[in-house]
């Protein structure tokens, strides 16, 4: 499913590059049952048993396959997802929410652009020869994990500040529920284990505890400083190279439309906590794409400003901090916008 996912997605930016329509049609193949969500299969290359907490029995803030909630909207779900059984864990198969940027270090659609990074100590790929890039072995899905969290705690500012603390309060525990047991092994081998984990579990702690965003604020700001430090472990040069933002951008973009698929539903929005997510990760993605601004045109003024152009049309997709009465546009239409930020700026890629 993950090669047909990414043969899909080759088309849809091939598609978009010889302006035809019918994009939406393409990525799922115009069948409607194809809007459903499918998210596991984006995110996650394997299936297996793998967990928002790491492995079984071992998981310090997820909870063992099918177990875990994590608060959010939907009937039983703990972050949403349609019917009584979506989870935030459970096992590969049965997940519909897998997880940011693929369970258990795996590389899948998200991180399907980044280049390979040959470790020894990485995992083989699919054919064994070939490691499989991961926060421990790629400095790109490192950053992008602890952004995936800064785009938690912009979803949860922006709802708290718009008088919708309720649901606010989930998003702030997010980070260390769904980024943190992936990034352990990369924190640790960074030394920035121990202050990351104090910072986000004393944020978790206090969510929900109150509807005053001030209140909350400097919890939020101690986990921001200590995310941004993780984040400048990743070597300068590497951080400002036109490549690595438009790889960042890119992987936050796939990651934000996988979470729009998922909150639609029949057309109409059925999981509003994704919708958040999504919009939470255009927000830093359109922040990192803004703030090497100066790189970028210096590598090539085109790309920047087509770059640019697309990240504003997406913002459009996303408009307040709660789902609006309709989509802006379908899941299939999402990845299609997707797609043409990733051909507008392939020129950072060779």
């Amino acid at each position: 499913m993950m090669e047909q996912r990414l043969k899909l997605w080759v088309g849809i930016g091939m598609t978009t590059f010889l302006g035809a329509g019918g994009q939406a049609a393409l990525a799922h193949g115009g069948d409607p049952a194809a809007d459903e969500p499918q998210k596991t299969e984006l995110t996650a290359e394997s299936g297996g048993e793998t967990h928002h907490g790491g492995e079984a029995g071992e998981s310090r803030h997820g909870g063992e396959g099918g177990e875990a909630h994590h608060g959010g909207e939907g009937d039983e779900s703990g972050h949403g997802g349609e019917g009584d059984e979506s989870h935030h864990g459970g096992e590969g198969g049965e997940s519909h929410h897998g997880g940011e940027g693929g369970e258990g270090g795996a590389v899948g659609f998200v991180f399907s652009h980044f280049p390979v990074a040959v470790s020894e100590g990485g995992e083989g790929g699919e054919s064994g020869d070939t490691p499989a890039p991961s926060a421990l072995t790629s400095p790109g899905i490192y950053y992008t994990e602890l952004a995936f969290m800064e785009g938690h705690l912009a979803t949860a500012e922006a709802l708290y500040r718009s008088g919708h603390g309720d649901q606010g309060a989930a998003h702030l525990t997010h980070p260390l529920i769904e980024q943190y047991p992936k990034l352990e092994p990369a924190l640790e081998a960074h030394d920035e284990e121990a202050p990351l984990e104090s910072a986000l579990e004393a944020l978790s702690d206090k969510a929900g505890q109150t509807a005053d965003w001030a209140q909350l604020a400097p919890a939020v700001a101690k986990a921001r400083q200590a995310i941004d430090a993780a984040q400048a472990d990743v070597a300068v040069e590497t951080r400002q190279s036109p490549r690595f933002i438009g790889d960042v951008t890119l992987a936050l973009l796939k990651q934000a439309a996988a979470e729009y698929e998922e909150a639609v539903k029949d057309g109409r929005f059925a999981n509003a906590a994704e919708y958040q997510d999504g919009r939470g990760f255009v927000q830093v993605a359109t922040q990192l794409w803004q703030a090497g601004a100066d790189t970028l045109r210096g590598a090539d003024g085109k790309v920047y400003t087509k770059g640019q152009a697309e990240l504003e049309e997406l913002s459009r997709i996303w408009p307040e901090a709660v789902p609006p009465a309709e989509p802006v546009k379908a899941p299939g239409e999402v990845y299609a916008e997707v797609a043409r930020f990733e051909l507008a700026t392939s020129a950072l890629r060779h």
